[in-house]
């Protein structure tokens, strides 16, 4: 038996306040209202039963030995003769300044100066760089839930690369087992990339994620009641960089850029063994194959992130942002399913929305233990 845990990130516990002020959007990104964005996403969640987690608290909760090493993983400087004050330190702070450690990442740096040297001759200006781990905020980026299974990313950019060592830690902690399925080093996976539901899986790669990163995810997918979807997107949109910005899986039914459908540069095979493949075809072609229910969205509902919605385990429910929400109801509550909206237009200018703001994870229920 296992039960179902959603991990959603307050961004304001991964993102430094200072990190918003360079980003020029207009209006300006304001990291408390992306907060109270997340916070009203998890409450719509809590209110429907589901328990919800979030990569800060458990790492904070991590085995001390692990948050000591992501820590030590984290600092820089450019004095070496400070590391056994730094190591002194790691005895005694608490594992939540650890994990500040962790996602903040400090390097200080040293300044010597003449004028300085007169009056302590033995000192240097000190000034403090962070690489903060802000990717955080988007728990899909790191992982894609099987179901039975975990398999772990690798994610493209360098600087969110980092990223995965702490979610490795997490899942870890959660589950109490390593992921089942690793990305080999040179390939690329990222969450956003697959899109999984009861009785089909679509996998999508070529631009974040590579084709062959996906060959075990597929493998490890396809079954008796569920095909899987290869599909390879040549359009390489760069503000459309996963696919779940343009398609999302629900019951039965996907949500789809029209644009995409039946783009000769958006090629798509259908799978129904664990080793057998079909021809490629339009994306439109392959739904259909699969008897799945197409709902085309148009470039505009795209922008708000219609496409970037999150159906619920009881795939009768999908929630998205208030944005997409007059857009999505008419196509959805037809077909019998619930849409809930929270506001999120502050993820919106990070490129994100309630997709990428969650994930799940299966987690073992703890056997009772005989007396």
């Amino acid at each position: 038996m296992s039960r179902t845990v959603f991990l959603i990130q307050n961004p304001g516990d991964v993102m430094p306040a200072e990190m918003a002020l360079f980003m020029g959007e207009d209006p300006p990104y304001d990291p408390g209202r992306a907060a109270a964005e997340s916070a009203a996403l998890k409450e719509v969640l809590v209110s429907r039963g589901a328990e919800c987690l979030s990569v800060r608290q458990l790492l904070t909760e991590a085995p001390r030995e692990a948050l000591v090493g992501l820590a030590t993983a984290a600092i820089g400087t450019d004095e070496p003769d400070r590391w056994p004050g730094i190591r002194a330190a790691f005895d005694s702070w608490s594992g939540n300044d650890l994990a500040d450690i962790v996602i903040r990442r400090p390097h200080l740096r040293t300044h010597a100066d003449p004028q300085l040297a007169e009056i302590s001759p033995d000192a240097a200006y000190e000034s403090y760089e962070i690489r903060p781990l802000f990717g955080l905020m988007f728990p899909r980026d790191h992982y894609v839930d099987l179901g039975d299974a975990v398999a772990l990313g690798r994610l493209r950019r360098q600087d969110r690369a980092r990223e995965t060592a702490v979610v490795r830690t997490v899942l870890e902690q959660l589950r109490g087992r390593p992921a089942e399925l690793t990305t080999e080093e040179g390939r690329w996976l990222e969450g956003g990339d697959a899109a999984v539901a009861e009785r089909l899986a679509v996998l999508g790669g070529g631009f974040r994620s590579s084709p062959e990163a996906m060959d075990p995810l597929r493998r490890r997918l396809v079954t008796g009641d569920r095909a899987v979807i290869s599909v390879r997107d040549g359009r390489r949109r760069p503000e459309e960089f996963h696919l779940d910005h343009w398609l999302a899986l629900g019951p039965g039914l996907a949500l789809v850029a029209e644009d995409r459908l039946d783009d000769a540069d958006v090629s798509a095979v259908v799978h129904r063994g664990p080793d057998e493949s079909g021809t490629a075809t339009t994306l439109r072609e392959a739904l259909h194959a699969t008897g799945t229910d197409v709902v085309p969205l148009s470039a505009g509902q795209q922008l708000l992130f219609a496409a970037n919605s999150f159906f619920l385990p009881d795939e009768r429910t999908v929630l998205t942002s208030s944005a997409a929400h007059k857009e999505l109801a008419p196509l959805l509550e037809p077909r019998g399913i619930e849409v809930v909206s929270v506001p999120f237009g502050h993820h919106h200018k990070l490129f994100g929305s309630v997709h990428c703001a969650l994930n799940t994870v299966r987690v073992p229920e703890q056997e009772n233990e005989t007396p």
